[in-house]
């Protein structure tokens, strides 16, 4: 998956995913910023997902 993420603020907005499906896990694999500050990340699916441990 590609992410694509532009600085802007749109108000409300729209959601980038729905509110139920499965989950996954993304290990990012390439991540960079453009001279406008426009970030690009690349993640590739890392499997289920890992509950964090407080």
């Amino acid at each position: 998956m590609t992410l694509v993420v532009v600085p802007v603020i749109l108000g409300q907005g729209a959601r980038l995913f729905p509110d139920a499906g499965p989950d996954l896990a993304l290990g990012l694999v390439e991540s960079r910023v453009d001279a406008k500050g426009v970030t690009i990340q690349v993640y590739r699916p890392a499997g289920r997902p890992q509950d964090a441990t407080p």
